[in-house]
Parts: C-alpha cells; structure tokens; sequence
C-alpha cells in the first residue's frame, strides 16, 4: 500500500491498575520490566498486524500508579480501521488486554490531536485511610490511628500550590527542559467518611513523583513532623525538603482536560 495512503488518528481511553506494571512508559528493549503502553502496543499489533504501531499516552504514570481514565492516541492506515470499525476495535482489544487493563473508549479525532501535547490539564487523585481494610485496601495508603491528621492545616498546605510554582523540590526529576515549572490550578483535600481521605490535584504538568512527593510534605506538615512555615520557605526556594515519597498504590490519574 502506498506510503501516501491515508491514516485516521485514534484516541483511546484506559483505565488500569497499575499494580504490576512498571509505569506507564516503555522501557529499553533490553529491559525484562512491563509496562501499560507496551502491553497496548502489543495488543494493537495484533489487531493491524502490516502496522508499526506507536501509542502516545497523556501522563506517564509512575511504576504501580492507576489510571480511571488515561488517554493516549495511534495512527493506523483508515482502510485497516475502516475493516474492523470503532466498536469492534474496542471489543477485539479489550479480549486481548489482560484483565487489569480495559479499553473504555475508541474514538477518531482529528490529525492535530496528540494525547501530551494537546492536553491541558491533568488530575490525579491519592487515597489515605486510618482503617485497615480487607477489601480494596491495596488501593489506600494505610496509616496508623495514632498519627493524627490536622484536616484544617493540610487545607492551609493545599493552597500554597495554587499557581505557577517551581516543584524541583518535591519531585525525583534530576533535570527538567520547564525549569520543574508546573502550573497548579487547585489542590484539595477531603473527608470521604470518619476514617478514608482523598487528596486531589489538577495541574498542566506532573513531574516524577511529584503528586506522592506533595502528598508526604503535606502529611509531614499536618501531622507537625515539619512546620508550615519551613515548608514555604523552602518550596518557594526550592530548596530539598526532606519527606517521604508515599506509595504509589493509592494514587490514580483520575481525568485528562484537553
């Protein structure tokens, strides 16, 4: 078929967890580590087997992150496509994705579309509870009873990220082309019931670790392991702040905003 023959541009939504995967991204071709887009990539390649199929997500999610609802997009020939058509493609797919994977939308969108760039924001959402929990509580970040959360003061440590901030502090990024300049539109935080909290975060960008960086200052000021104003000081300096990374089991890229 000619090189010129004409292409659709396909935009998936994905929802995963994250728990056995290494991130997002594909690694090396030497590396033994698996990855959500390689697996889909994979999966695509049998669906248009005469295709080099290349996925572009929207968020690189870290190793064990989940998703509700990641977007990526993939260019195939329109004939190949025209074949099989939106609702099979989806229903083929989604019998050769493991089962912690499924395709929740097949749409075609226009050419200039990119599911990064395009992108305006991202939201993620991370999970705490106070209550060991026999159901679901791998998708919590467990903490003890005893450690008491201040909700009103990690409120007060929320808006502090409001606005264009450098986050070279709370993040792994050795380097960063931005400068770790991410533009913060809301963090928030709230009470589910007595014993479960989500912290929620939507912003243009995430670096890596950032969210599960900001989450243990926050619960390092709320809990008076560090004060706020040395928080500030430091953040608005950029200076390393020493806290702990909590784990990426309770945390899911929630909605991309294009």
């Amino acid at each position: 078929m000619s090189d010129n023959a004409p292409k659709v541009n396909l935009k998936l939504v994905i929802e995963y967890d994250g728990k056995k995967y290494c991130g997002w991204q594909s690694q090396s071709a030497s590396s033994k580590s698996k990855t959500i887009q390689q697996t889909i990539e994979e999966s695509l390649q049998v669906l248009f087997p005469e295709e080099m199929i290349k996925l572009y997500g929207a968020g690189r999610t870290d190793s064990g992150v989940h998703a509700y609802a990641q977007v990526a997009n993939f260019r195939v020939l329109k004939a190949n496509f025209d074949r099989l058509g939106r609702e099979r493609l989806q229903k083929s797919l989604n019998g050769i994705l493991p089962n912690d994977i499924a395709v929740k939308g097949v749409n075609s969108v226009n050419d200039r579309f990119h599911s990064r760039y395009s992108a305006k924001e991202r939201v993620y959402r991370y999970f705490i509870t106070y209550e060991k929990k026999g159901l679901y509580g791998n998708k919590f970040y467990f903490i003890k009873p005893n450690l008491n959360i201040d909700i009103d003061l990690a409120k007060d440590f929320c808006k502090l990220l409001a606005g264009s901030h450098s986050f070279r502090s709370l993040c792994r990024n050795k380097e960063d082309r931005h400068d770790f300049l991410c533009d913060v539109k809301y963090a928030k935080l709230r009470k589910l019931n007595k014993t479960d909290i989500v912290f929620e975060i939507c912003a243009s960008r995430f670096l890596h670790s950032m969210v599960r960086g900001i989450v243990g200052a926050m619960l390092s000021v709320s809990t008076g392991k560090m004060s706020i104003k040395e928080f500030t000081a430091k953040f608005r300096k950029g200076e390393k702040i020493k806290i702990q990374y909590v784990p990426a089991n309770a945390l899911f890229l929630m909605k991309v905003k294009y």
